[in-house]
């Protein structure tokens, strides 16, 4: 950690905002790629860098870095990006696997009762629940997208879209 970094940190502590933005920009692209290549979905990549450095901001008196900044915020990308897969992430990804293992061991049959089953679940979700979701994961729009245009949190749109995958990881199994 350089001299100067310590001293943004410093300043960082007591509340300057400068200084939170220069370590903002000095980090944020590498934390990106981070949670990028473990949860290999930009929206929710970008959600974790947001949220690391917001909770870094609200807590910002009261943190201390043994041995640096930079290995705690990669330390906290790696295991918030652990988490996302884990709570959000598993059905889905899980159901990808078997869709690309179509070429040489899913027949086409299987496949198609497979998405049929997904389909009519995601069907089933709460009208609400079911169109963030569909925006989320199927359309591929970011959460801040998602959110801008049903006029909502970003928050309630993580909140929807986890209730969804718990919905269908119970009716799907």
């Amino acid at each position: 950690m350089t001299c100067s970094e310590r001293q943004l940190l410093e300043s960082v502590k007591k509340g300057n905002e400068a200084a939170f933005q220069k370590i903002f920009y000095s980090y944020s692209d590498k934390l990106y790629t981070l949670a990028y290549k473990i949860t290999r979905n930009t929206s929710a990549a970008e959600d974790i860098v947001q949220d690391f450095f917001v909770r870094y901001w609200e807590k910002r008196a009261s943190l201390e870095f043994n041995p640096s900044f930079a290995a705690y915020a990669y330390r906290s990308i790696y295991n918030l990006s652990l988490n996302y897969l884990r709570d959000n992430e598993r059905f889905i990804y899980g159901l990808e696997l078997t869709i690309d293992l179509h070429d040489s061991e899913v027949e086409d049959d299987d496949l198609q009762e497979l998405k049929t089953l997904l389909m009519k679940a995601i069907n089933e979700l709460p009208e609400r629940c079911k169109k963030i979701f569909v925006m989320a994961t199927l359309e591929n729009k970011k959460y801040s997208e998602v959110a801008d245009l049903m006029g909502i949190s970003i928050n309630t749109v993580k909140v929807q879209v986890s209730k969804a995958y718990h919905i269908l990881k119970e009716k799907l199994g």
